[in-house]
């Protein structure tokens, strides 16, 4: 969270909150846990599959009412 000047406190120039945004961002960076190179790829896969999934179902929706609307308009 952003630190808010309180009143007698002087603001700091520009170059000093770049370095300390820098060195906060790098100490946060070294608390991330990386995937392995294995985990990546079955995550991948997973997402790709659903993915797949996902745009068959929104196919078959999609065919499914085009079927009932050109029905209806035939009727009309």
């Amino acid at each position: 969270m952003a630190k808010q000047a309180v009143a007698g406190e002087e603001r700091t120039g520009i170059v000093t909150r770049v370095k300390d945004f820098y060195q906060e961002v790098m100490m946060e960076m070294k608390k991330v846990t990386w995937p392995t190179q294995d985990e990546l790829k079955t995550s991948t896969s997973v997402v790709m599959l659903l993915l797949i999934i996902c745009a068959a179902v929104i196919y078959f929706y999609d065919f499914l009412f085009q079927l009932i609307v050109f029905g209806l308009f035939k009727l009309i």
